[in-house]
C-alpha cells in the first residue's frame, strides 16, 4: 500500500460513563455519531474511494463509525476482530472502578504485562494486529483506512515506521476520538507520518 490511514472510533458511551473499555461492546454517542461523519466529509475530501479499503474493529463503537464513513464515502468495508482493542478479559463489562480493582501490578518486561486476568499483553495484541496486515492482500498503489482503537493505532503506527520492539513500551501517541492519521511513503520511498491525531475537522463541535 502507499497510504495507510487511521481512525479512531467516535466518543463511545464508555468514555462519559463509569465502563471499562477495551472489549466492553459499547455504543457510539450521538457527539459520537456526529463526530465520523465529520470525519467522513473530511476523508471524502483527500481520497478517492478508487483503490481505497476500508477495515474496521467488529466491536460496536467502531463498526459505526466505519458504517457512517463508508456511507459517506459510498464504499463497502470489512470488519475484524483482529483490530480490536487490547482484550481485557475478567474486566470485560466491569465498570472503570471495578476493572480497577482486579487490575494486575504491573510486571516486567511491560511488553508481556497482562493488565487484567484472562486478557492479553501488548505483544499479544501486536502479534494479531501485524498478522492482521501482513494478511491483506493490497496492491502497492491502493489505500488503506482502518477505523479502530486507541492501543491498536499505537501499535499500527509502530509498525508502518518499522520501530524495533523496545520503542513499544517507550513511545505512545495520543488518538482523540475520530481523529485523522495519515502515514505514507515520501518521494525518498521513506516511510512518513504527514498527520497525527488530527482533530481539525472537529473544531465546530467543540465550539
Amino acid at each position: 500500500m502507499n497510504e495507510l490511514i487511521l481512525i479512531r472510533h467516535g466518543q463511545a458511551e464508555h468514555l462519559i460513563n463509569d465502563i471499562s473499555g477495551g472489549w466492553t461492546d459499547t455504543k457510539l454517542t450521538e457527539l459520537g455519531k456526529k463526530q465520523a461523519r465529520f470525519a467522513g466529509s473530511r476523508l471524502k475530501e483527500f481520497l478517492d474511494s478508487k483503490g481505497l479499503k476500508i477495515y474496521s474493529s467488529d466491536l460496536s463503537r467502531a463498526l459505526e463509525t466505519a458504517e457512517i464513513i463508508s456511507s459517506i464515502m459510498y464504499i463497502e468495508f470489512s470488519s475484524s476482530k483482529d483490530l480490536r482493542e487490547l482484550n481485557t478479559g475478567k474486566a470485560i463489562n466491569l465498570t472503570q472502578t471495578e476493572a480497577d480493582r482486579i487490575r494486575q501490578p504491573m510486571t516486567e518486561p511491560l511488553l508481556d504485562w497482562i493488565p487484567y486476568p484472562e486478557g492479553e499483553s501488548w505483544r499479544m495484541m501486536h502479534t494479531r494486529i501485524k498478522k492482521f496486515m501482513e494478511s491483506l492482500d493490497i496492491d502497492e498503489s491502493e489505500t488503506v483506512l482502518l477505523v479502530t482503537h486507541g492501543g491498536p493505532l499505537i501499535v499500527l503506527v509502530h509498525i508502518w515506521l518499522e520501530l524495533p520492539e523496545e520503542f513499544f513500551s517507550k513511545v505512545s501517541y495520543q488518538f482523540d476520538p475520530c481523529s485523522i492519521t495519515r502515514l505514507g511513503i515520501n518521494k525518498h520511498g521513506e516511510k512518513t507520518i504527514y498527520n497525527l491525531n488530527d482533530t481539525a475537522h472537529l473544531t465546530k463541535l467543540m465550539q
